[in-house]
C-alpha cells in the first residue's frame, strides 16, 4: 500500500483519478463492515467470518495484477474492497476480547506494525533496485500478502467471550452513548485530515526525486514510533486521561503536517515521520481503549466497525478533496491544509473533556 498511489501515478492516472480509486473502500465501508460485523455478532463466529473476508479480498485482488487502465483499476479495487474493508474491524473486535481478559492491546498490534516495517523496506528496496515505481512488484506483493494472512486466518479461534445475541435495537443504544458518538466525530475529523499523507505523501516523495528505497524508510520510522506508543500506552493511558491523550495526539499532528508542508530536505522529512507514533500510535489506542470500556461484549464488533466506518467517512471526504487540490496545486499545499484541518478534532476533544468530566466510565475510563 505505501508504493500503490506513485505505482498508479505512474501508469498516468492523474490526482483526481487516484483520489477515485481510493475512495471506494470508505464508500463501501459506510454499509459493509457492519453487515460483515452484525452476521459475526449473531452468529458468535467471529473468527469464521473473519477468515472469510480476508479469503475474499485475497481471491478478489486477483484482477489487480493485470490492470492497467483507470477503469480496469477502479473496477478491481472495488471487488476486492468488498471485503478487505471489513478486516481490520473484525480483527480489532477479537482483539478487544482479549483486552478484556487482561491482555495488553499493543503487544497483539504491535506485529502489524512489525510486518508493516518488513514490508516497506523490502520492497522499496527491490523497486529501487528495479529502477521503477510503475512495477507491477507492488500489486503481486499485495496479493502475496492478503494469501499470507489467509493462512494465519485459518488457525485463527474465536475469543471465547461470553455474550448473548444482539438485536438492531442495541445498534441504536450503542449511539446514544456520549462518548461513542464523540469518538466517531473526532475518528471522521482526523482521518479527513490523514488523507494526504495516507495517499500522497508517497507522490510527495516521488515528486521530490527521492527513490522508493526513501519512502519505505519514512514510512518504517513512523511505525517505529507507532509500535514504542502501541507498547507504552497503558502506562500512559493509567496516568492521564483518554482525551488528553487523544488532545495530545492530535495537537502533535497539527506541528507534523506543518513541518512537512515546509521542509525539503529528504533526511527530515524522513525523521519528521516519527511523528506518526502520535498522529496514529495514540489516536488508535485511545480509540481501542475507549471502545473497549463502552461497547458490551455481545456488540464488540459492530461497536469496531462503526468506528471504521467514522474513519472511513473520514477517509473519504479526504481522498475527494486531495486529489483536486493535489491537480491543481501540487501536495504541499495538501499538507498545510491538512494542518488547519487538524484543528477540528483537537478543539472537539477539548470541549468533549469539558462536558464529559464526571460522567461515570466516560472517555478517561480504560478497559
Amino acid at each position: 500500500m505505501t508504493f500503490l498511489p506513485a505505482y498508479l501515478r505512474e501508469l498516468g492516472l492523474s490526482g483526481r483519478e487516484i483520489s477515485t480509486v481510493f475512495a471506494v473502500p470508505p464508500l463501501f465501508a459506510m454499509v459493509v463492515p457492519l453487515a460483515w460485523a452484525y452476521l459475526a455478532d449473531r452468529t458468535h463466529r467471529h473468527a469464521r467470518i473473519l477468515r472469510i473476508v480476508v479469503g475474499g479480498a485475497w481471491l478478489c485482488f486477483v484482477p489487480m495484477l493485470f490492470a492497467r487502465s483507470f477503469a480496469a483499476i477502479l473496477a478491481s479495487w472495488a471487488l476486492y474492497a468488498m471485503f478487505a474493508v471489513a478486516v481490520g474491524g473484525l480483527a480489532d473486535a477479537l482483539a478487544v476480547a482479549r483486552v478484556r481478559a487482561g491482555a495488553v492491546y499493543g503487544r497483539m498490534r504491535l506485529w502489524g506494525s512489525v510486518g508493516y516495517v518488513i514490508a516497506a523496506v523490502l520492497v522499496g528496496a527491490l523497486l529501487s533496485a528495479r529502477g521503477r515505481a510503475a512495477d507491477r512488484l507492488v500489486p503481486l506483493a499485495m496479493w502475496l500478502a492478503l494469501g499470507c494472512a489467509f493462512a494465519a486466518a485459518l488457525r485463527l479461534r474465536g475469543a471465547g467471550e461470553p455474550s448473548t445475541r444482539p438485536r438492531a435495537a442495541d445498534v441504536k443504544a450503542l449511539l446514544a452513548d456520549p462518548r461513542l458518538r464523540v469518538l466517531l466525530v473526532i475518528a471522521a475529523l482526523h482521518w479527513i485530515c490523514l488523507g494526504p499523507y495516507n495517499v500522497y505523501f508517497g507522490v510527495f516523495l516521488h515528486d521530490l526525486g527521492l527513490p522508493p528505497v526513501s519512502w519505505g524508510l519514512a514510512y518504517s520510522t513512523g511505525v517505529v514510533m507507532e509500535v514504542f506508543v502501541l507498547m507504552t500506552f497503558h502506562k500512559l493511558q493509567a496516568r492521564f486521561r483518554l482525551e488528553t491523550l487523544l488532545a495530545v495526539a492530535f495537537a502533535v499532528s497539527v506541528v507534523r503536517w506543518l513541518a512537512i508542508a515546509g521542509l525539503r530536505a529528504p533526511g527530515a522529512l524522513i525523521a519528521l515521520q516519527a511523528l506518526h507514533g502520535m498522529t496514529f500510535g495514540m489516536f488508535w489506542s485511545a480509540a481501542i481503549a475507549l471502545i473497549a470500556a463502552t461497547v458490551p461484549a455481545s456488540l464488540r464488533a459492530t461497536g469496531q466497525a462503526l468506528l471504521v466506518i467514522s474513519i472511513n467517512l473520514g477517509g473519504a471526504i479526504g481522498n475527494a478533496i486531495t486529489g483536486r487540490v493535489y491537480d491543481a496545486y501540487g501536495s504541499r499545499l495538501l499538507f498545510l491544509l491538512a494542518a488547519i484541518g487538524q484543528l477540528a478534532p483537537l478543539a472537539v476533544v477539548l470541549a468533549a473533556r469539558r462536558r464529559l468530566r464526571d460522567a461515570p466510565g466516560l472517555i478517561s475510563s480504560g478497559p
